[in-house]
C-alpha cells in the first residue's frame, strides 16, 4: 500500500462525503478528490515527471498541492513542497539540489518563478496553476481537462519504504538540506495523530499553517484525510478569517504555531466568535505561553501541545489538553509507535530528570537527508535520531524541552539558521565576522539579531546590512537587529561563543 491509496480507498468506502473545502468555494468529495489527484497523476508523464523524478511545487494551501501530493505518491514520483517565503535565489538553490524535472506554480508566485527561470538546469516545465503563465509554461487547467480520471497505471506499486516526499530544512553548514519522508513515515505519522488526538469520520480541520511546514501537513490536513474526515483550506493565514471559518466550518481541530493564536484572540471577533465546535487546538513550533492557554480557556478551548521536527514526520509527543496547565512547559509523553530517550555526551542514558540530547526512534522517523550521506550518518546512530535538542523526562514521563538546537532560531513559527544568515552577511564587502543569535520579540517570539565587525577604517549602518540582506533571504530571516562590535567571544578554537552573545546582547 501506499500514501496514494488512502484517497482510493475513502472514495470506495465514503466517495460521497466530504474530503476537501478550499476557502474559495471549491468543494470536493473523496470521489471528486480521487478523480482529481488521478488526473493529476495520469499527466505527470506528459510533463517529464517518472517514478523516482522530482517535481517541485510553489502553491499556497489549495487543493491542487493535495492533489499533488497525493497524485506523487500513487505514481511513485516525490514531490518537493517549497517555501513561498523564500527568495529566487534560496529557491534556486533547493532546486538545483533535489534535480526538480518540473515546477508547478500559482500566479502570486510568478514574480519568484520569473527569478528562478534559466537557472535550474533540471526543469525542463513550468506548469503555471489558475493562469496561463509565462509563454511557453504548461496551463494547468488545459491539460487537467484532457486528463483521464482513471487510476493510473504504474509499473510496480510504490511501498511504505519509498520516498514520498522532500521536506527542505535550514542546515547547520547554512545551507537548507532535504529531508526525504517515505510513505511509511507518513503512514504512521497518521497512526500516531488518530491514536493521540482520537481522530475520526466526524472531524473538521481548519488547515490555516502553510503545508509547506511539514506541520502544516502533517499535523493537521493528512492524519484527517486518513481518518476519512474533511479538511478546511485557508489559501493565506488571517486571523480574523479564520475566527470566521471555525464558526462557519464547525472546525472541530485547527494547528497553529502560538504567534497566530495570539493574533486571532486580539482580533475584535473573539470573544464573539461561537467555538462551541472545537475539540480543541493543537500548538507547536513554540512553547504556548500560558497566559495564552488561559485566554482560550475563558473561552472554552484547549489546546493540545507537542515536540515534533521534519525528520520525524513530525510527530514525536502530544501533551494533551487536560495537561496543559498541570504540566505547563512541557511537550508532553512520547505518541504511541514513537520512543523517547536522554543521552549525555557519550551517548549512555541519562539518569530521570538530568538533562541530555533527545533522540527517538520509531517507523515515523526518516530516511535520511537528500544525497548528504555525512549528515545522516551524523543523525542517524545505532537506530535513533539524534535531534540535538537538549531536554529531560520528568518522574511521570513527560517530556521537558530545556534548549534548541543552538543556532536555530523560531521566528513566527519558521526555523532560522544563524548560520544561513551569517553566510550571506559576510558577503558583504565591509564585513569581517559577523554572529547571528535570536533576539526576544513580543510578535513574532524571537527575530534575528546579527553582530558584526566590519574592515578597519570601514563603517556600515543598520539599514545598509538589513538592505543588503532583503533580496537575497526571505524576510523572517533578515536580521530585525545590527550591532556593530569591535569583537565576538571565541573559545580556544575559534569558534564564537554564543551563549555569551545571548547573555550580553539578546537578555537586554
Amino acid at each position: 500500500m501506499n500514501i496514494g491509496q488512502w484517497v482510493t480507498k475513502r472514495a470506495m468506502l465514503h466517495p460521497d462525503s466530504t474530503a476537501l473545502i478550499s476557502d474559495d468555494g471549491r468543494a470536493y468529495t473523496y470521489a471528486e478528490l480521487n478523480a482529481g489527484v488521478n488526473r493529476i497523476a495520469n499527466s505527470l508523464p506528459g510533463i517529464g515527471a517518472g517514478r523516482g523524478d522530482r517535481i517541485a511545487t510553489l502553491f499556497p494551501n489549495n487543493p491542487e498541492f493535495l492533489m499533488s501530493w497525493f497524485a506523487a505518491a500513487k505514481t511513485g514520483t516525490i514531490m518537493v513542497p517549497l517555501n513561498y517565503r523564500l527568495t529566487p535565489p534560496e529557491l534556486v538553490y533547493i532546486l538545483d539540489d533535489c534535480g526538480a524535472v518540473a515546477l508547478a506554480y500559482t500566479p502570486e508566485f510568478a514574480e519568484q518563478v520569473n527569478g528562478i527561470r534559466g537557472k535550474v538546469d533540471s526543469i525542463k516545465n513550468f506548469v503555471c496553476v489558475g493562469g496561463p503563465g509565462e509563454e511557453g509554461d504548461i496551463d494547468y487547467d488545459e491539460r487537467i481537462k484532457s486528463s483521464r480520471d482513471s487510476e493510473p497505471f504504474v509499473d510496480g506499486e510504490p511501498t511504505f519504504d519509498d520516498v514520498h516526499f522532500i521536506m527542505y530544512t535550514s542546515g547547520t553548514t547554512g545551507n537548507p538540506k532535504g529531508a526525504t519522508l517515505t510513505h511509511g513515515n507518513t503512514h504512521w505519522n497518521a497512526v500516531n495523530a488518530v491514536l493521540a488526538y482520537d481522530l475520526s469520520r466526524d472531524e473538521t480541520n481548519l488547515a490555516a499553517t502553510p503545508m509547506y511546514h511539514i506541520a502544516g501537513l502533517s499535523a493537521g490536513p493528512t492524519p484527517t484525510l486518513y481518518a476519512g474526515g474533511r479538511v478546511i483550506l485557508m489559501r493565506f493565514f488571517d486571523p480574523t478569517e479564520a475566527l470566521r471559518m471555525i464558526e462557519a466550518h464547525r472546525v472541530t481541530t485547527m494547528f497553529g504555531i502560538p504567534t497566530m493564536f495570539r493574533m486571532m484572540s486580539e482580533c475584535e471577533a473573539f470573544d464573539q466568535t461561537d467555538f462551541s465546535s472545537l475539540r480543541f487546538l493543537i500548538a507547536g513550533g513554540a512553547p504556548c505561553p500560558v497566559s495564552l492557554i488561559e485566554k482560550y480557556l475563558a473561552r472554552g478551548v484547549t489546546f493540545n501541545q507537542g515536540y515534533g521536527l521534519t525528520e520525524a514526520a513530525p510527530g514525536v509527543t502530544a501533551l494533551p489538553e487536560e495537561d496543559s496547565l498541570r504540566k505547563r512547559g512541557s511537550a508532553g509523553k512520547p505518541l504511541f509507535y514513537v520512543d523517547v530517550d536522554i543521552i549525555d555526551d557519550d551517548e549512555m542514558e541519562v539518569p530521570q530528570g538530568e538533562m541530555g540530547e533527545i533522540i527517538i526512534k520509531g517507523p515515523n522517523v526518516f530516511r535520511g537527508y537528500w544525497n548528504r550521506p555525512e549528515e545522516t550518518e551524523k543523525v542517524l546512530r545505532h537506530g535513533w535520531l539524534h535531534t540535538g535538542d537538549v531536554g529531560y523526562l520528568d518522574s511521570d514521563g513527560y517530556l521537558y524541552i530545556a534548549d534548541r538546537k543552538l543556532d536555530m532560531i523560531i521566528s513566527g513559527g519558521e526555523n532560522v539558521y544563524s548560520a544561513e544568515v551569517e553566510k550571506t552577511i559576510c558577503t558583504h564587502p565591509k564585513v569581517v565576522e559577523v554572529a547571528v543569535i535570536g533576539l526576544a520579540d513580543e510578535k513574532w517570539g524571537e527575530v534575528p539579531l546579527a553582530l558584526v565587525i566590519v574592515e578597519p577604517g570601514e563603517t556600515v549602518t543598520e539599514e545598509e546590512i538589513v538592505e543588503f540582506c532583503r533580496d537575497k533571504l526571505a524576510r523572517f530571516k533578515t536580521p530585525k537587529k545590527v550591532i556593530v562590535t569591535e569583537e565576538l567571544p571565541m573559545n580556544s578554537t575559534g569558534k564564537v561563543l554564543k551563549t555569551e552573545l545571548r547573555s550580553s546582547f539578546a537578555e537586554d
